[in-house]
């Protein structure tokens, strides 16, 4: 079964560049705003979220939030997608509860690497649940 993603992108051309790149291995579903990413998470049940954090209404950081708030959320990955660079403006992703942050523009393998290092992380928390 392929891992599912929830890209939650207010940016048509970010997502179509998102589902170019992990369409063959992923599950991938969209949502165009945080308040519709907030709606879809549970129905969706993904493994990873990719966020971006400068969206209309909601911003990134605040969905974040609101999925760490919520403990049938709480083991889903977070990664922050962002043009926001500066240091205080990751960290401020981290406080929020992000596992990991990704600059605009970035490297298509980087990003397949983080995704690959949490399926990892996932893997090897549920071989821990059944010992």
């Amino acid at each position: 079964m392929k891992p599912r993603i929830l890209i939650i992108e207010d940016d048509e051309t970010n997502v179509e560049i998102l589902m170019e790149i992990l369409q063959d291995d992923y599950t991938l579903h969209v949502s165009f705003s945080g308040e519709e990413g907030l709606d879809n998470i549970c129905s969706f049940a993904p493994d990873i979220v990719l966020l971006d954090v400068m969206m209309p209404g909601m911003n990134g950081y605040e969905v974040c939030r609101h999925i760490r708030q919520n403990p049938q959320l709480a083991f889903i990955k977070v990664i922050l997608v962002s043009a926001k660079a500066m240091l205080n403006e990751r960290l401020e992703g981290y406080e929020a509860g992000a596992d990991d942050y990704i600059t605009k523009p970035f490297d298509h393998s980087e990003l397949i690497a983080k995704l690959q290092v949490f399926q990892r992380l996932k893997y090897a928390e549920e071989m821990n649940k059944v010992k």
